[in-house]
C-alpha cells in the first residue's frame, strides 16, 4: 500500500479575493481512514494496521509541518464539541522538530529573492490556528439564537452559542498557554491565537426530526426544482440539498430510528463570516499577536502569488520527500520516534520483559535435551512474555525471544533424536555416525562429535546357537539387531559349527544401488503359502495328529494313515512353491519348480530390508537375518538332561518328542529299529518287495528369550515348558506341529515390569532313517494387513539327516514402513505368531 497516495494536499486559488485555499487529506480523514481500512483487506502484504497507521501518522505530521512554513492560517476541525488533548502532544513534538530544521529551510529559502525575515524565520508568520466544531452540545430552537443571555457580571446580553464559543475559547487557550504551546512572543511558538479576535467556532446547526418521510422528501424535490438565487442549476441545487441532508442525519437518543435534517440557525454567525474576518486582518494590516510589556516586533510577510508558489514547491520536496542522503533525514527520525509514543512504550516493557522470559527458559535446562523439551520449555518462556509484555512491539520481541532459545539449543545442547528399532531415543548429543560421508557434510554438520547412536539401555542375548551369552547394545539398525551382534560372537563360540548358507546379494558392480520396493501389493496374492491355503494344510496337520496318537498306543495301523496323509500331500501340493507342515510325498522337487520361474537374481540391485512376500523377486538382501547351524549329531542330545546351554529356567530346556512310523524296504534299511516283518501283494497276487515299520523319534523346541536373558521352551501356544525334576518331559511336540506359536509369551522372571519374551530360536533333531527333515519358518509380526516375513524364497530348508540343528530369528522385523515392535494391545499381541507348518519331513531325493 503506497503511503503517498493517502497523504495529500489539494489546492484552490480564489483569484478574486487573492487567498489560495490548502486542504490536508490524510488517515485523520474519515474518508481516507475507510480507504485505509479497505486496502488492508485487499492487500496481499502482511502489514499490520498498527505500521501503516504509524507511517501515515509520520506522513500527516510532516505535512502539517508543512503547511506551518508556507501559511498564513490554519484551521483544526474537530468533528465532535471538545477539543482533542492530544493536540498538546502533537503541536509540542512539531514544535520541537521544527527548531531543528529552521537552519536546513534559511538554507533553502537563501536561493529565492525574499525579504530577510522570512529567510531567517523559515516561515510566512506565526500562523494563526482557529478551531471548528461542527457539533454543537446546546439545544437550539428557532428562538434560541436570538433569545439573548443577561450575564450576571457585566450586565452583557450573549447569546447561547457565542457564550459557548468563549467558553471553548478560554479552555483552549488556557490548555495551550500551560503546556508553553503558544507564548508571549509568537514569534518563539509554532503558531499564535488571536488575543483580540474569536477563534473557535461552533457550527450552529439543530437537528429537526422527521416524522413525515413523504412530507420531507416532497419539499426536497420542490427545493431541488426551483432555481437558486445565486443561479446554480437545479441539479447542483438538488444534489447540495442531498448532501446535507445526508450528512445531517443522525439517530436521536431514545434509539427509535428517525430521519433528520438540519437547518442553519443563524446566518450573521456563519463559517465564511468568522473566517474572512481573520482573512482580511492579514491582507490588510497582518497578523500581530503578541501579548505582554514589552512586545515584539512580529515577523509577517505577505508574498505574492508567483513568490508562494516556488517557495511552496521547493519546500514540499524538503518535507514530503524522501532522500536518501538528506540532511534533514534524523530529524524527521526523531519526530517518528516522538509520535510513535506508543511504539515506545511496548519497546521499553518488552525489553524489560525479555530477560525473565529467557531465565524462565533456561531454568532447570539439562546438558543436551530433545526437541519436544526444547518446545515445551519455549512455549513456558512464551507465556511468562505473555504475561508481562504489550504493545506493538509485542510480536518483534517475541520473535526475537524464539530466536535466542533457539541458539541456546543449538549451541551444543541439541539431542540427537534418533529411535532405536526398539523405540529408545539416543541420549548422546547430536552427532555425526562413523559411517558418515565427510564431503557430503556441512560446515555446521562438521563440528558436530562423531559416536556411534546409543541409548544407554542393554539387554542380554544369546549367539547363533545358544551357548553364549552376551550384553546386546540398543540397536538402531537393522544390520546391527540382526547381523552384527551375532557376528561379533561367530568368532568365539559358533565359527567352527556346520553353517546353512542364506542366499545374499552379491555385487558385480562397485555403484551398486538398493531396489525398489513396491509397498501397494498383496500379501495374500504373492505368498505361496498364504492363509487362504489353511484348509489344504489343516487337513494333513489332522492327519499328523492322528498318526502321533497312534504311534503313543503302539498302533501299527498308523503307518496306513501317514502313507495316505503323503499321497493326498503330494496332489494337494503340486501347484505350491513350498512345503505343509509335515509331508512324505515328492515335495523336494517344488522347490526346484520355484526356483525355475522365478527370474534371475539381480547383482547390481540389492533388497533394502528383509525377505518377505512383498519382496521383489530376484533381489536379495547384503546380509541375511537368520542364522542356521548344527550343534552336533543327534545324539548328542540327551532327553534326561535337556540342552545344556546358559540362561535356561530351571526345567525350561527340554525339547519335545515326535514320534513316527514309516514304512521302508527292508535290503535299505536293515539295521534301524526293526519291527515285525511282513510282505505285500499287489493287484495280482504277485509277489512284492518286503517292506518294514520303522520307529522314528525326533525332537522339537521353540525358544523364548527375554530382555533379561533368561531362556524357555513352550509346549504349546499358552503353556510354558516345565518338567519339575529331571527329564523327559511328559507332553509331546503334538501342539507345535499344529498350532501357530505365539511370537511374544510373557516371562516367569521376577520383575515388576512384566517383561516379554520374544520367540528366538527353533531347535530339531534330524533322525537317520528313510526321511528328511524340512524347516519352513513363516513369522508374523504384526496384525494384518502385514507382510509374511521368510528367510528364503527358495522354498523349505532340507536338513542334512542324523544333527542337532537350530534355526535363529530375527531380533528385529524391519518392513517397508519401519520395524515392527512389540504391540501393546493385546488382541493385537495375539496375532504376532510363528505361522504352523514349520516342521516338515518328506521322502529323500533318490
Amino acid at each position: 500500500m503506497e503511503q503517498s497516495t493517502l497523504c495529500k494536499i489539494e489546492g484552490y486559488y480564489d483569484s478574486a479575493n487573492k487567498v489560495i485555499y490548502l486542504h490536508l487529506m490524510s488517515g485523520f480523514d474519515a474518508c481516507q481512514l475507510a480507504n485505509i481500512c479497505e486496502g488492508l483487506c485487499d492487500s496481499p502484504d502482511s502489514q499490520t494496521y498498527h505500521s501503516i497507521w504509524q507511517s501515515q501518522e509520520h506522513q500527516h505530521a510532516r505535512a502539517i509541518l508543512y503547511l506551518f512554513s508556507i501559511s498564513h492560517i490554519l484551521l483544526v476541525v474537530h468533528p465532535g464539541c471538545s477539543f482533542d488533548i492530544s493536540y498538546v502532544r502533537f503541536f509540542r513534538n512539531l514544535d520541537t522538530v521544527r527548531l531543528k530544521l529552521q537552519p536546513l529551510i534559511t538554507d533553502i529559502l537563501r536561493g529565492f529573492p525574499l525579504s530577510k525575515e522570512w529567510i531567517l524565520a523559515g516561515r510566512l508568520c506565526s500562523p494563526r490556528v482557529l478551531f471548528v466544531f461542527e457539533t454543537c452540545t446546546i439545544d437550539l430552537d428557532k428562538d434560541s439564537l436570538s433569545a439573548p443571555v443577561i450575564s450576571r457580571s457585566r450586565g452583557q446580553k450573549t447569546p447561547p452559542l457565542k457564550k459557548l464559543q468563549h467558553a471553548i475559547e478560554d479552555q483552549i487557550y488556557h490548555i495551550l498557554r500551560k503546556s508553553r504551546v503558544i507564548t508571549n512572543i509568537s514569534n518563539n511558538s509554532l503558531f499564535a491565537v488571536p488575543a483580540n479576535q474569536e477563534f473557535v467556532y461552533v457550527k450552529p446547526e439543530k437537528p429537526i426530526v422527521v416524522n413525515d418521510h413523504a412530507n420531507f422528501y416532497l419539499g426536497l424535490l420542490r427545493d431541488s426544482c426551483s432555481m437558486s438565487k445565486d443561479g446554480d442549476s437545479p441539479r447542483i441545487h438538488s444534489y447540495q440539498l442531498l448532501r446535507q441532508s445526508s450528512q445531517s442525519t443522525s439517530l436521536p437518543a431514545n434509539g427509535h430510528c428517525r430521519d433528520v435534517t438540519t437547518k442553519s440557525t443563524n446566518q450573521e454567525g456563519s463559517f465564511k463570516a468568522f473566517l474572512w474576518e481573520h482573512i482580511e486582518t492579514a491582507l490588510t494590516k497582518g497578523f500581530d499577536d503578541n501579548i505582554g510589556r514589552n512586545p515584539v516586533t512580529p515577523i509577517f510577510e505577505l508574498p505574492t502569488c508567483d513568490q508562494w508558489t516556488k517557495v511552496a514547491a521547493k519546500l514540499y520536496d524538503f518535507f514530503m520527500t524522501d532522500i536518501k542522503d538528506s540532511k534533514a533525514r534524523p530529524y524527521f527520525n526523531t519526530l517518528k520516534s516522538l509520535l510513535e509514543i506508543d511504539s515506545r512504550f511496548s519497546e521499553g516493557r518488552c525489553g524489560k520483559v525479555m530477560p525473565i522470559a529467557e531465565g524462565a527458559y533456561q531454568e532447570g535446562l539439562p546438558k543436551h535435551y530433545t526437541r519436544s523439551f526444547h518446545l515445551s520449555k519455549l512455549a513456558q518462556a512464551k507465556h511468562v512474555f505473555a504475561l508481562h509484555a504489550r504493545g506493538p512491539a509485542f510480536d518483534k520481541y517475541m520473535k526475537q525471544l524464539e530466536e535466542h532459545c533457539d541458539r541456546i539449543w543449538k549451541n551444543g545442547r541439541q539431542l540427537c533424536e534418533d529411535i532405536s528399532l526398539t523405540g529408545n531415543p539416543c541420549i548422546l548429543e547430536l552427532h555425526r555416525l562413523p559411517s558418515t560421508n565427510v564431503a557430503a557434510e556441512s560446515e555446521e554438520t562438521m563440528v558436530r562429535p562423531i559416536k556411534s547412536h546409543s541409548s544407554q539401555i542393554r539387554t542380554k542375548a544369546a549367539c547363533n546357537c545358544g551357548r553364549k551369552q552376551a550384553d546386546r547394545e540398543d540397536p538402531f539398525s537393522h544390520k546391527a539387531a540382526n547381523y552384527e551382534f551375532y557376528q561379533s560372537l561367530e568368532h568365539s563360540c559358533c565359527e567352527k559349527l556346520e553353517h546353512y548358507t542364506f542366499p545374499v546379494f552379491m555385487s558385480s558392480t562397485a555403484d551398486a544401488q538398493a531396489g525398489h520396493v513396491d509397498t501397494t501389493r498383496e500379501e495374500v496374492t504373492h505368498h505361496p503359502l498364504a492363509r487362504k491355503e489353511s484348509g489344504k494344510l489343516d487337513s494333513v496337520t489332522a492327519g499328523i495328529s492322528n498318526l502321533s496318537l497312534a504311534l503313543s498306543l503302539g498302533q501299527s495301523g498308523a503307518s496306513d494313515v501317514f502313507a495316505h496323509t503323503s499321497h493326498s500331500l503330494n496332489q494337494d501340493m503340486s501347484d505350491s512353491t513350498h512345503t505343509s507342515a509335515v509331508d512324505l510325498g515328492e515335495t523336494g522337487h517344488a522347490g526346484a519348480d520355484h526356483k525355475a520361474t522365478d527370474r534371475q537374481v539381480s547383482t547390481t540391485e540389492y533388497l533394502p530390508g528383509m525377505v518377505h512376500s512383498n519382496s521383489p523377486v530376484g533381489l536379495l538382501p547384503k546380509f541375511s537375518s537368520w542364522s542356521l547351524c548344527c550343534l552336533g549329531k543327534a545324539n548328542s542330545y540327551s532327553p534326561t538332561q535337556g540342552l545344556d546351554q546358559p540362561g535356561f529356567m530351571h526345567g525350561s530346556n527340554y525339547l519335545l518328542p515326535w514320534d513316527m512310523t514309516v514304512k521302508a524296504d527292508k535290503e535299505k534299511w536293515p539295521t534301524v529299529n526293526e519291527t515285525s516283518g511282513k510282505k505285500g501283494k499287489n493287484k495280482r497276487g504277485q509277489k512284492s518287495i518286503q517292506e518294514t515299520e520303522i520307529n522314528l523319534r525326533l525332537y522339537l523346541g521353540c525358544e523364548y528369550e527375554c530382555p533379561r536373558g533368561h531362556r524357555f521352551f513352550c509346549s504349546g501356544p499358552d503353556k510354558l515348558l516345565k518338567v519339575p525334576g529331571t527329564g523327559p518331559p511328559k507332553d509331546n511336540a503334538n501342539k507345535l506341529l499344529n498350532s501357530d506359536m505365539p511370537l511374544y509369551f510373557p516371562c516367569h522372571c521376577r520383575s515388576s515390569k512384566g517383561y516379554m519374551a520374544q520367540l528366538m530360536r527353533v531347535f530339531m533333531t534330524t533322525p537317520e532313517g528313510p526321511v528328511q527333515a524340512k524347516l519352513s519358518p513363516r513369522i508374523q509380526p504384526a496384525p494384518m494387513p502385514c507382510p509374511i516375513f521368510l528367510p528364503t524364497t527358495d522354498g523349505p530348508i532340507k536338513l542334512p539327516a542324523g544333527g542337532l540343528w537350530v534355526l535363529r530369528l530375527p531380533y528385529i522385523y524391519l518392513g517397508e514402513d519401519g520395524p515392527y515392535m512389540i504391540p501393546t494391545d493385546q488382541q493385537h499381541l495375539n496375532s504376532c505368531r510363528l505361522l504352523k507348518g514349520l516342521f516338515g519331513i518328506a521322502q529323500p531325493e533318490q
